[in-house]
């Protein structure tokens, strides 16, 4: 238990976290953003993190989204607003630390304690069931929603769905790949090839052909080893790792999948816009705590293993979904 105790430790606190996790800075948005629609949770360690809560009247489920590296929220708020406008479902997207105006530093234990705070959220104060819940990560997210997933089903819960865009099968694995030996004096992180050997709720994964940075092998490997009867593997070609159209690309493709589950056919949730200001002004989550400086005024430089590892999830700000129909 102290070895693992150890790792842990070093994990959270090595040098790989600052080239891994490459925040947008600026950030894209403040405490004050998003009025009606952010809200904080705990994080365990008497931290506050911002999330956002999209509401559908009527959604049989909802969707949990874990960003990638090089987005926050405020540059996934139209992608989010997309899910629930043309899947019909409520949305959840999660901060992780020191990503906008979330105190704290990133690293795996931090962004899966976000994770499992959100999660735990949907289950507990709104009470949806986890076989309502879609568990969505993209690049970076791949992560926290594959071992988020994992422990769900070796507790013999289920998820409406576990869907990986761009995933990769460990950090250690992709970082082989991208530097080379170097990547031996790391350790492991985020062992999707692990953990995905436990995930038996309907599985998901989209990945581009022409992806540079996350070969699609990758996705391929993950597809083999889950052990799930409802899987789909959805290789877009022409599309590399940022150039995915939100509505032809991912919606489409998710919905599709939903439907093949069974999961759009569900009881509607008892959760309305009304209801949910409720629970959030009851459980104190409306408020957002002091902030104690501004994130930087000037974008970072990355230098050559930020190119390398940390561009892990490329900013995108684009997602072609402006006057697209459903």
């Amino acid at each position: 238990e102290s070895v693992l105790i150890m790792v842990s430790f070093i994990k959270d606190h090595d040098f790989v976290n600052e080239f891994l996790f490459a925040a947008p800075t600026p950030a894209t948005y403040t405490e004050r953003s998003f009025p009606g629609d952010m809200f904080w949770l705990d994080d365990g360690e008497n931290q506050k993190f911002p999330s956002i809560f999209l509401c559908k009247e009527g959604a049989c489920c909802c969707l949990m989204y874990l960003h990638g590296n090089a987005e926050d929220l405020g540059l996934s708020y139209d992608l989010l607003k997309a899910f629930r406008d043309f899947l019909n479902v409520h949305v959840l997207g999660v901060e992780y630390p020191g990503y906008g105006p979330a105190p704290g530093n990133p690293c795996e234990g931090g962004v899966n304690r976000h994770t499992r705070a959100a999660f735990n959220f949907l289950t507990h104060t709104l009470r949806i069931p986890p076989q309502r819940i879609i568990v969505f990560g993209r690049s970076i997210g791949t992560g926290p929603a594959t071992n988020l997933v994992s422990i769900l089903n070796k507790s013999r819960k289920s998820a409406a769905a576990l869907v990986l865009q761009s995933p990769y099968r460990s950090i250690k694995t992709l970082a082989k790949e991208l530097v080379g030996a170097i990547a031996n004096v790391i350790v492991d992180r985020f062992d999707n090839e692990t953990d995905i050997a436990h995930c038996t709720s309907p599985t998901l994964i989209i990945h581009g052909r022409q992806d540079e940075l996350i070969s699609v092998r990758h996705a391929s490997v993950l597809y083999d080893k889950c052990p799930a009867e409802a899987k789909c593997l959805e290789i877009i070609e022409g599309v590399d790792h940022n150039a995915f159209h939100a509505l032809d690309h991912i919606i489409r493709p998710l919905s599709a999948f939903l439907q093949k589950v069974g999961a759009d056919r569900l009881p509607a949730i008892q959760l309305t816009s009304h209801s949910l200001m409720k629970s959030l002004d009851a459980a104190g989550l409306l408020v957002p705590p002091d902030i104690p400086e501004p994130r930087g005024e000037t974008p970072a430089q990355p230098g050559f293993m930020v190119r390398a590892i940390g561009t892990l999830l490329g900013k995108t700000s684009e997602w072609g979904i402006d006057g697209a129909d459903p």
